[in-house]
């Protein structure tokens, strides 16, 4: 696969931004948390570092395995209907998938609750 540096290319880059723009959305609705803490530091350098790295890595696998999921556009310059297909089905998994990886993170191991 070459990467012609554009971030489409890489299939990390979608839920790194999910990742960033969810933790946004979090750290302003969770209670306890805030901007201006080495939890946020955490979460947005350590965890978008590996939210890439996972997805990219699982997607790159996935694409090697299944080359319908990366398919060469059609002679009019358009992916196929079944890649539009594939590929809107891919981005809501990851979508879901990275609301909820984010929300534990953020509910469960950074702001969690003190148990006693």
């Amino acid at each position: 696969m070459q990467l012609q540096h554009r971030p489409e290319d890489f299939p990390g880059f979608f839920p790194t931004v999910l990742w960033v723009g969810i933790g946004v959305f979090l750290f302003w609705t969770t209670p306890g948390a805030a901007f201006l803490s080495w939890q946020t530091l955490v979460y947005f350098v350590v965890g978008t570092i590996a939210v890439g790295i996972l997805f990219g890595v699982i997607g790159m696998t996935l694409q090697r395995m299944m080359p319908s999921l990366k398919p060469r556009p059609d002679s009019d310059g358009k992916p196929s209907q079944t890649a539009q297909l594939i590929g809107t089905l891919v981005g809501a998994v990851q979508m879901v998938v990275v609301y909820f990886l984010a929300k534990a993170v953020v509910t469960q191991i950074l702001f969690a609750p003190n148990a006693i």
